[in-house]
Order: structure tokens, then sequence, then C-alpha cells
């Protein structure tokens, strides 16, 4: 899922925010199809892996702005980013749009899996 995200935002050109409740969605099936019963246990691991999986793809969509400039390819440079150059990176795609359908993942997660 996060090359997937990976992809997607790096052809469009932005976050892609929206792919979080895709990812959320795949938590709760997968987790679902490993039988986990459904209740706290389960959010709780849907919720790992949703915030897992953004943090990676954030990383790499930073990676693949970054990577360019430098002859990296997405994968290199995200092994050489820096915490301090992904936040000036990634602070502009924060706004109320991709911060709202991280928030909608967060509550469709807690909803498919309690």
């Amino acid at each position: 899922m996060v090359a997937l995200w990976g992809a997607v935002a790096l052809w469009l050109d932005a976050p892609a925010a929206w792919m979080a409740v895709i990812v959320a969605a795949d938590a709760s099936v997968l987790l679902s199809l490993l039988r986990v019963p459904a209740g706290w246990g389960r959010a709780t691991w849907a919720l790992a892996f949703l915030a897992l999986a953004t943090a990676a793809s954030l990383w790499l969509m930073a990676a693949g702005v970054v990577g360019p400039a430098f002859g990296l390819l997405p994968w290199e440079s995200a092994l050489r980013l820096g915490p301090v150059l992904f936040g000036v990176i990634a602070e502009p795609w924060m706004g109320l749009g991709n911060l709202a359908w991280l928030a909608a993942a967060v509550a469709l997660t807690l909803w498919w899996n309690r």
C-alpha cells in the first residue's frame, strides 16, 4: 500500500491523502481475513497499520520530491532523507483538506474494526 500510495502521489504531484481511506479499508479487510476478532485490539492493529503506512508514504513522497535534484530515484533518496528536510517538504502538504482525509481514515478505521 505504501508503494501504491507513493506512486499515486508522485503521479498526481500531490499527497493524495484520500489514499489513507483505502489503506484503512485494506487494513480492515486483511485483519478480517486473518480472523482477528473485532474489538479494540483489532482497531489498534488497524490504526497502527494506518499510521505506519501514512508515515512511510509521506516519507517516500518527500524523497520523490528531493531525489531528482540529486539524480536519485525516490527509494534511493528515501534512505538519505533526514527528518529536518522531510519536515520542510511535508509541512505544506498538511492543509485542511489532507488533514480531513486523514481524520476520516482514522474514524473509518475505528468504525470498521470495533
